[in-house]
């Protein structure tokens, strides 16, 4: 009796769990969640290359640049060129993506092809 009563309650806490899973899934939270994430990101490369004239005058002062750029180094050079309006997060954004080797620095062997 006792065997048969604790695959009752098993099934019993499995089922609920199944259905509070499958609610969760069909109601869309998890994905909900991970849409507003990935559109934060979006909105982040939105504005990081809306401002195309900073990123041009900045990558034109890189090349001529012997010292490889840290990302504070980048970070003055496109406050220099005066953009309209970019944050932190888009100059790290953008940083890390013309960090091709992944080394933290920006140097001429990122642009080699």
């Amino acid at each position: 009796e006792g065997v048969f009563e604790a695959v009752v309650v098993g099934s019993s806490v499995f089922g609920v769990g199944f259905l509070v899973a499958c609610y969760s899934y069909v109601n869309g939270s998890i994905a909900r969640k991970r849409t507003f994430e990935h559109l934060g990101q979006i909105e982040v490369m939105n504005r990081a290359l809306g401002d195309m004239s900073a990123l041009d005058y900045s990558l034109e002062l890189m090349l001529n640049e012997t010292e490889p750029l840290t990302k504070e180094k980048f970070r003055e050079k496109i406050y220099a060129s005066e953009p309209e309006c970019i944050r932190d997060t888009e100059v790290d954004f953008l940083f890390d993506l013309l960090d091709y080797s992944g080394n933290h620095l920006i140097d001429q062997d990122d642009f080699q092809l």
